[in-house]
């Protein structure tokens, strides 16, 4: 594979690991949000349940009391729902997380094969150049040994 060929490849893998590490990123983001909302949640059901206690030491009707219990069991639900969202996302950002060090591994392979041919082309050329010295040298030897 020529030089220009595997610096490109280089380059697409190093797109890669920014595209890897933003993917990351966002599904951490969406993970903390996800989060966010289930304490919210949480803490909603935990103030109605407050309010209905507070009611209730009042005096509720039943059909009131139903409809209390009804909410209370539709936000259970959700909570359900939102912690399954959850656990999607802590997913999600694992593997978002193993792509990106994946990729980081491809790339940084990349790149010591791109040294390695770089320090190939660089032995040929001081060999070269050692070759022509010594070329050179032998050149003014008999050059000099032919004047005398």
């Amino acid at each position: 594979m020529s030089e220009n060929a595997l610096q490109l490849v280089y380059e697409q893998r190093e797109k890669q690991v920014e595209q890897a590490l933003q993917a990351y990123q966002k599904a951490q983001q969406c993970l903390f949000e996800c989060r966010q909302q289930s304490q919210n949640l949480q803490q909603y059901r935990r103030q109605y349940i407050t309010q209905l206690s507070e009611k209730g030491s009042q005096g509720l009707s039943i059909s009131a009391l139903g409809k209390y219990q009804q909410f209370i069991v539709q936000i259970d639900q959700g909570l359900t729902k939102q912690q399954q969202a959850v656990v999607k996302l802590e997913y999600d950002v694992h593997a978002a997380k193993k792509q990106w060090l994946d990729s980081q591994v491809s790339c940084k392979a990349m790149a010591m094969l791109l040294e390695k041919k770089a320090l190939q082309k660089a032995k040929a050329a001081d060999r070269k150049e050692q070759q022509l010295l010594d070329e050179f040298a032998t050149f003014q030897f008999f050059q000099k040994r032919s004047s005398i």
